[in-house]
């Protein structure tokens, strides 16, 4: 999507709330509220043009936005349904709109990476929408090619948007995401209370992200996942062994991490390309952990920290096996030793992980061997 042909956004917001008991766009999320919050999203996307559906509480609402670069749209059909509030959107449109998103107002954990994924797919390979999928399932927002505007504009209604964009699904696109933000909505207290607490841990991918990032995503090799997912659980307990004597490490960001640190493996210097994409879609803390979990700067008094965890737990699986530091860096002196440099290289890195390692025993008062029993960790970190 290029600079000058960007897409519009509608922002529906003019139900009733009536399932949650209180109005849903003026709730405030994280500080803000859920109509800023979605507002934010598009604009940190470089999305411009931002329409916001009213209805119910119009005036509450224009309220609320005053000083937001947004245009309202009033509409006085709300008790309609969402279809009319989609029409009345799409009606302010230029007619040479490029594309167009449209967004329930309760909707407001997608992230910034998806809409540049969808804005990506679509200017890669032209259609007539492009819905985001996490998991096999299609979320919002969907991304609307212009040319579908007086297609919904002439539309009855039956069915709603979703009824009539399904007739165009022989030319749509799934694009996957590594983003349940866009399966999230708010219906019911009990779904803005499960936001909440998704939101106080979003600087940081789930599992189930994480597995969608590698499978559906990136669509890497099934021995690479096991791989890593070997990695996140030895990550984990040496993580929780370290904070049950007195630590403060994050077992769950260094879980995250371990689970997509071979994210790029297949491309060239991989450990920075998957601090780079991670960087890009919005998790910098992870992105530091991926990019030292090859190589790692340290000195004997630097205190462990989530990245020597990673490092270290990378160090212990070869494959999905787990193996001594001794084994693993014997094995790779006697496969690459004859180079110097290389050799050079490999004997750093031992350096490095032996020294990690013997913070961690001495941390926890327990020997590496006692720490990760094999038979233990095979029955907690089956796939």
């Amino acid at each position: 999507m290029t600079r000058q042909r960007r897409p519009s956004a509608i922002i529906l917001a003019a139900g009733h709330s009536r399932r949650m008991r209180r109005f849903k766009p003026l709730l405030t999320l994280g500080g803000r509220t859920v109509l800023e919050r979605v507002v934010s999203l598009y604009r940190s996307a470089g999305v411009t043009d931002i329409r916001v559906v009213t209805g119910f509480r119009s005036q509450s609402l224009r309220s609320a936005m005053t000083g937001l670069p947004v245009a309202v749209v009033h509409n006085p059909a709300h008790d309609e349904g969402m279809f009319a509030s989609v029409l009345a959107g799409i009606d302010t449109l230029d007619p040479d709109v490029p594309s167009f998103f449209v967004h329930p107002v309760d909707i407001p954990l997608v992230r910034r990476h998806t809409l540049a994924m969808l804005m990506g797919a679509l200017d890669r390979r032209p259609s007539t929408v492009a819905y985001p999928v996490f998991d096999d399932q299609r979320g919002h927002p969907p991304l609307i090619d212009g040319a579908l505007k007086e297609t919904i504009l002439s539309h009855s209604g039956a069915g709603g948007l979703r009824a009539l964009l399904r007739c165009f699904d022989a030319t749509a696109l799934n694009v996957q995401v590594a983003d349940e933000g866009v399966l999230l909505d708010a219906d019911t207290p009990d779904d803005f209370q499960r936001l909440e607490t998704r939101l106080a841990t979003s600087d940081r991918l789930t599992e189930d992200e994480c597995r969608t990032l590698m499978e559906k995503v990136r669509k890497l090799p099934g021995s690479l996942i096991q791989h890593c997912h070997r990695v996140a659980c030895v990550a984990g307990k040496l993580a929780r062994a370290v904070n049950d004597r007195g630590g403060a490490l994050d077992v769950d960001l260094i879980q995250s991490a371990a689970r997509v640190h071979d994210v790029a493996r297949i491309e060239k210097n991989h450990a920075a390309a998957g601090a780079h994409l991670l960087h890009s879609m919005g998790f910098p803390a992870m992105a530091a952990l991926v990019a030292n979990h090859m190589d790692i700067r340290l000195c004997q008094d630097s205190p462990l920290d989530e990245a020597q965890i990673v490092y270290l737990a990378d160090k212990l699986v070869a494959g999905t096996r787990l193996v001594s530091l001794k084994q693993r860096f014997d094995a790779k002196l006697k496969k690459y030793g004859r180079d110097p440099k290389v050799a050079e290289n490999i004997v750093q890195r031992r350096r490095a992980a032996l020294m990690i390692q013997g913070k961690v025993e001495q941390t926890s008062g327990q020997t590496m061997g006692r720490l990760l029993n094999e038979a233990e960790l095979i029955d907690k970190c089956h796939p």
